[in-house]
């Protein structure tokens, strides 16, 4: 695939040739063409019920004398070059489980004759973490193989990068921040331990002669000037922003007068008595109905005036819009610790060099360089170190776990089967524990002997997808003009963009001002109010699976033309490249009775979190309701500490 991946030629300026409105579609950038409307036919195809895989399959077949992915699209450079998002090989490798083609004992398998004290399913943040807590804590001689789907470790913390004009800009894929935590917390202890000693970053600096404008450390609208967009949805086709000033009182915004006061009620405290701790009344109240009736209840405004401004940007830390949200999610996060007062923190490429940072302390010569911030995050990864025959820990890429089980009754076997496919073969390997640190939606599938109980559990979990977009732009200066460094809108695609500073160990530049080459990161949400969870999950999953990349494209050039043409903004000059990093299972999506059960029965991520199923433990963020990094390391180390007392005892 990496030799298919390739960067188109830079061409000239051509289009408005193109009928594109000089919207620059055929102007030479960082993306693939995709094939003219073979993924909107099977798009139609999937939302009548066609598989995913059915879906792929037919594109694949279409493409069959092309050179392109067409489907992936272009990556970038360095490291993460083939695995934005969820690759197209990722996701057939995903559904065919799904799908039931390992439903029986696999055929032709090719034995590897390894055996391994501790297997990790899912090398994401979860995963890595378990491992390097298995090897710290296991003891000598102990070893461990992580298995993960991807070309590269980190789940969802990964970068992507561009090379711009010589400059080369960094954004993350995925996971984003980290929160400064009390000193003597286990997050803070194991921080210190990969490396993280300082977790309070330097920053970029203001340079240049134009007066400075407030930006954010994060891509997510803060106290920086940002303003409001409204357009045809509110009856203006020519669009109407209000400023940094007007937008705190909406004087000016096209909306109705209720909807005015609403929202300015919405910006005022509202009634409702938070959680004393998790699990007490008032906590539990909450699980019993939806973030949005909660909202409605608080603040005493209508569901109108929600859907329409608030429900994303309420819910969007789950994935989905507020209706389909249990009402807790608005303070699971309090849970998490973190000191409130401190400013989260956040590398250039995200949680990215989290887990960089993790791998480099487990495996030294994964990463070239020093254990320094400045060395993971800038250097590359040496890929051949990562699984290197007699090591204690190796981690093992593009290798899809597709079948586990235990070699006899689980609470009394001595090992369990594992089965991976990697390159078009299937192979095997025997562990004497599991953690299975994947998600939720593959877990269930993957453990073939998983009792009633703990498949009634999975079936509690609901993920949502999202598509992160990153857009290179060679300035930004036409939001610079407007006075602003970030802005909000609602509809269209995306709701909301944020000029940041990148920090210093990995950035490109010490400096940032204006005229500096840029990511714009905008986050795609796919909710659909008034169906369940569940449903707007495979829906959402449905639209981003069918929507050609060509098509994004031209919605991004369309919505950032929209906005910033009077501004200067120019997508045939300005747009320097575009990859789109779909993520089919992005967020963890707590309906009502996630966190503390309904109906008599216990909360899920309780049933899978309380001990191990005969020689496997479950871990990934899934179990909290809880979809921060922070969640991921909490849940690997308690299923090492479960796997090593109550599996590993001899």
């Amino acid at each position: 695939m990496a030799g298919k991946r390739k960067m188109r030629e830079t061409g000239g300026n051509a289009g408005t040739e193109s009928g594109d409105g000089g919207l620059g579609m055929d102007c030479g950038i960082t993306r693939r063409d995709f094939l003219n409307a073979t993924l909107l036919a099977s798009g139609g195809l999937l939302l009548n019920s066609v598989s995913p895989v059915e879906l792929l399959a037919e594109q694949k077949a279409s493409q069959e004398n092309s050179s392109d992915d067409s489907w992936t699209g272009y990556g970038g450079v360095g490291d993460y070059a083939n695995s934005n998002g969820n690759t197209r090989a990722v996701l057939e490798a995903g559904h065919q489980i799904r799908d039931g083609l390992f439903d029986g004992p696999p055929a032709g398998v090719v034995e590897t004759g390894e055996t391994y004290d501790l297997v990790v399913v899912g090398g994401g943040i979860s995963g890595l973490a378990a491992a390097l807590i298995f090897e710290r804590q296991a003891g000598p001689g102990k070893t461990c193989l992580v298995l993960d789907n991807h070309p590269i470790f980190g789940g969802e913390a990964k970068r992507n990068e561009f090379l711009v004009d010589g400059h080369r800009l960094t954004a993350h894929q995925g996971s984003a921040l980290f929160q400064v935590n009390y000193p003597h917390s286990f997050i803070e202890r194991f921080y210190q331990s990969i490396g993280l000693e300082k977790p309070r970053l330097e920053y970029q600096k203001w340079a240049g002669p134009d007066p400075e404008i407030a930006l954010t450390t994060t891509p997510y609208l803060a106290s920086a000037p940002y303003g409001l967009y409204f357009g045809a949805k509110f009856g203006q086709p020519q669009g109407v922003w209000l400023s940094d000033r007007s937008r705190q009182k909406l004087e000016g915004a096209p909306i109705s007068a209720t909807a005015r006061e609403e929202l300015l009620k919405f910006q005022s405290p509202n009634s409702a008595q938070a959680p004393r701790y998790r699990g007490d009344a008032i906590s539990r109240r909450l699980d019993t109905m939806t973030l949005e009736d909660h909202i409605m209840e608080s603040h005493g405004i209508s569901r109108e005036t929600v859907r329409t401004f608030l429900s994303t940007d309420e819910g969007g830390a789950f994935g989905l819009g507020a209706d389909a949200l249990s009402g807790y999610t608005a303070y699971a996060f309090d849970a998490l610790g973190g000191l409130a007062d401190q400013e989260p923190q956040m590398f250039p490429d995200g949680n990215s060099g989290i887990a960089r940072l993790i791998v480099k302390t487990m495996i030294p010569e994964s990463i070239a360089g020093e254990r320094t911030l400045e060395d993971v995050c800038r250097n590359n990864v040496n890929f051949a170190a990562l699984d290197r025959a007699g090591a204690s820990a190796r981690i093992r890429l593009d290798s899809t776990a597709v079948w586990l089980k235990h070699d006899g009754e689980p609470e009394k076997s001595e090992s369990v089967t594992v089965v991976y496919t990697r390159g078009g073969k299937t192979y095997r390997v025997k562990a004497r524990s599991v953690v299975m640190a994947g998600g939720s939606w593959t877990t269930k599938h993957i453990v073939r002997d998983l009792p009633d109980d703990r498949r009634e559990a999975y079936s509690q979990f609901h993920r949502s997808p999202c598509m992160l977009a990153n857009v290179a732009v060679r300035n930004w200066r036409f939001l610079y003009k407007m006075g602003i460094s970030g802005c909000q809108w609602f509809e269209g695609l995306g709701t909301y963009l944020q000029i940041r500073k990148l920090a210093l160990c990995g950035g490109d530049s010490p400096t940032i001002g204006p005229d500096s080459p840029v990511v714009l990161t905008i986050k795609v949400l796919y909710s659909h109010p008034g169906h369940t969870a569940e449903d707007q999950g495979h829906m959402g999953r449905a639209e981003m699976i069918s929507t050609p990349f060509r098509e994004y494209e031209l919605q991004i050039r369309q919505q950032l033309t929209e906005m910033f043409a009077r501004s200067g903004f120019d997508a045939s000059r300005d747009i320097a490249g575009i990859i789109l990093n779909r993520w089919g299972h992005a967020y963890a999506s707590p309906a009502p009775g996630f966190y503390f059960g309904k109906d008599g029965k216990p909360a899920p991520g309780d049933v899978l979190r309380a001990a191990p199923f005969g020689r496997i433990a479950f871990a990934n963020v899934d179990l909290s309701g809880m979809p921060d990094h922070k969640s991921s390391i909490i849940e690997g180390n308690r299923a090492v500490e479960q796997v090593l007392d109550q599996v590993l005892r001899d």
